[in-house]
């Protein structure tokens, strides 16, 4: 559906080296990047996506979200439907307390765009009226004062918007943006009162992404049509509060917008939480985009945005000679690109000792009473419980698309020996923001297997240690 159009880098005054150097950086960083693409004056000048994932998979945006949900209230507002200094409550008559405090009857609609709510965090995301909770939830202080990150805040605004339309914010927003952006049909999760959760349901291509963040460039107008209201552009991207106390990092914390994150050099960035970025770069004339899963550690995304910075806005020119030989580099390293798996072995002297062994496991929360390995052209491995068992296989140092181990669901599985006794097993959800990391330590007759869950679900009782015991010789 009108995809952007894609150039030789040169064309956009960015040498292929430059891009060559961030894929190189991403990989030293051991980046777990799922896509990204960069561009300059409106055009695609590099792209890239790690296989198994592809150019026309919808990925989870998380916080992204956010920013969706800014468009849509600066929309309504020149609309006429709403006003930035709206107070919260005369949208809910039915919703909020009979005797209602005197913060939360303050607390405006630009309160929520800004992160300045009553409220120390987010409220019950879980309850069934999300609203109904969040205005019921005692204030901490008054609004405008405090910057806390607060994703019930926006889900408000999406119940606001669709009191005063009658539609979803999804629905709202697929005439007036996503079809004329010519975004694909994006997917949104709604909480239990039908109302899409604003803070971090949408599920969109990472080119979606780049359109929105182009959009955003261009002030809000596409294709010569005003999409955004004339001055939105400049008044939610710019700082509207301090947010040195906020516990993520991203770009040094630089300010927040009306859902969006300030960052260096007058850009401003949409983020989702595990490496889901946008960011827009006027000074530039770029927008970058990508999507990965760096929630094995809380601001690894940085890492990201920091690569960007160093390698490639550096290069950008007014003009630049065509550089054959790397630009034919960079396609063949872009061809060739994958998930990330740590360097080791497809093979193991200890490998043909373990194979077809069973081990009896100690007992674990999860209640899993034995597993099995068998080493061939690939890894196998199976766990045993008394309702069932259920195998995974994998390649050696490579990927294959299989359901994984634990939700049986459409998963990149890769497998490696990083030493003579110890097996890494890497699985990572394609629909969804999860992976987990099985790092299996074989030692005489016991096995030690660490199951390392990373994402979006409630995974807990998977976040352990199993210890297990040969049934038969090793």
């Amino acid at each position: 559906m009108n995809p952007l159009q894609r150039v030789r880098p040169e064309e956009t005054g960015i040498p292929p080296s430059a891009i060559l150097r961030f894929i190189e950086d991403m990989a030293e960083r051991n980046m777990n990047l799922h896509s990204y693409m960069l561009l300059r004056h409106g055009k695609v000048a590099a792209e890239g996506y790690f296989s198994p994932f592809q150019r026309d998979m919808r990925h989870p945006v998380f916080s992204v979200s956010k920013s969706f949900t800014s468009a849509a209230i600066g929309i309504a507002i020149g609309e006429g439907l709403l006003s930035l200094d709206d107070k919260v409550i005369r949208f809910f008559p039915d919703k909020h307390p009979e005797q209602v405090h005197p913060y939360t009857a303050d607390m405006s609609i630009r309160h929520l765009l800004s992160m300045q709510t009553v409220h120390r965090k987010s409220t019950n995301k879980d309850a069934g009226d999300i609203v109904y909770e969040y205005l019921h939830t005692p204030p901490s202080y008054p609004p405008g004062n405090v910057f806390a990150y607060d994703t019930t805040g926006t889900h408000t605004l999406c119940a606001i918007l669709q009191r005063v339309t009658g539609i979803t914010v999804h629905e709202y927003l697929d005439s007036r943006l996503f079809q004329p952006l010519g975004m694909q049909e994006i997917e949104w999760e709604t909480c239990p009162m039908g109302i899409n959760q604003g803070g971090s349901g949408a599920y969109c291509t990472t080119e979606d992404m780049a359109k929105f963040g182009q959009l955003y460039l261009q002030d809000g107008v596409w294709n010569g049509i005003r999409i955004l209201p004339e001055g939105w552009v400049q008044q939610s991207t710019s700082k509207a509060v301090d947010n040195s106390s906020a516990g993520i990092l991203l770009e040094g914390r630089r300010g927040y917008g009306y859902q969006f994150w300030c960052g260096r050099h007058h850009s401003y960035c949409a983020f989702g939480a595990g490496g889901q970025l946008i960011l827009v770069m006027p000074e530039q004339d770029a927008v970058f985009v990508s999507t990965a899963n760096t929630m094995l550690n809380r601001d690894e995304h940085q890492g990201i945005l920091d690569s960007v910075w160093t390698w490639i806005v550096p290069s950008m020119q007014e003009s630049c000679e065509r550089d054959d030989a790397h630009y034919l580099k960079m396609k063949q390293d872009l061809d060739l690109l994958k998930l990330h798996l740590p360097e080791g072995s497809s093979n193991s002297p200890a490998a043909r000792e373990i194979s077809g062994i069973i081990y009896t496991l100690e007992p674990n929360e999860s209640g899993w009473n034995a597993c099995s390995f068998h080493f061939h052209e690939e890894c196998e491995m199976t766990l045993f419980k008394d309702t069932g068992s259920h195998t995974l296989s994998c390649p050696w140092n490579g990927w294959h698309v299989r359901p994984d181990l634990f939700f049986g669901m459409s998963s990149a599985c890769g497998a490696v020996w990083v030493d003579e006794f110890t097996c890494l097993i890497h699985i990572q959800l394609l629909e969804q923001q999860q992976m987990f990391i099985l790092t299996c330590r074989f030692s005489g007759r016991e096995l030690v297997m660490q199951i390392k869950p990373c994402g979006a679900f409630r995974t807990s009782h998977l976040d352990i240690v199993l210890v297990g015991q040969a049934l038969g010789p090793i």
